[in-house]
């Protein structure tokens, strides 16, 4: 019993694992070591699969999970986004956007479960496509970066302009689909305050 009980949170483990990732990968970015950052990425994108498959495929869910997981990818997405742009790699245009849009999200979350309690978000699948685009841009941006000769040649293509685009294109997207979706529901909300 209580080996299943530490299997059971193995998927928890693996997030605060990926939590753990992210300040070495700042460390490397902030000192130029990108090909270390870009191993350290694809180990947290990895390991993020990974998690996701064990929760969903053996049940082995909790709040802890559904909270933590998701917030793990933002911050490493964000603070890469973030270093990348200080450091002149990513368009500081691209940067507001991503970040802008996590910010307005978070702010619209707390005001919900300020004004009307329980909240529970679950990622549509433009989010999700979102988010993988950023992962994409971001391990490109790093293999460009890490001069793997043809192969960061063909990254650095990929990258710009259209990486970029893309990536500014789906976080406003996706933006405005969560305001949409979470407005509506607050309106629901606020004129039916019972919840029926």
């Amino acid at each position: 019993m209580a080996r299943r009980t530490v299997i059971h949170h193995l998927p928890n483990v693996i997030t605060v694992v990926r939590f753990a990732l992210i300040f070495p990968t700042a460390w490397f970015i902030w000192n130029g070591n990108y090909a270390e950052a870009l191993i350290l990425m694809l180990i947290a994108g990895l390991s993020d699969g990974l998690d996701g498959a064990l929760a969903r495929g053996y049940r082995w869910t909790s709040k802890f999970g559904e909270m933590a997981d998701p917030l793990a990818d933002k911050l490493l997405v964000g603070v890469v986004f973030v270093l990348l742009t200080i450091q002149g790699h990513i368009p500081f245009w691209v940067a507001v956007i991503v970040i802008g849009r996590d910010l307005v999200i978070v702010c619209g979350a707390m005001t919900f479960r300020q004004l009307f309690g329980a909240l529970e978000i679950d990622p549509t699948l433009i989010s999700k496509i979102n988010t993988g685009l950023q992962v994409i841009v971001l391990v490109l941006t790093l293999i460009d970066l890490s001069d793997m000769e043809y192969l960061a040649d063909l990254a650095g293509l990929l990258v710009e302009p259209a990486g970029m685009w893309l990536v500014a294109g789906f976080s406003l997207v996706s933006g405005f689909d969560y305001v949409n979706t979470w407005s509506r529901r607050a309106i629901r909300e606020w004129r039916s305050p019972d919840g029926s």
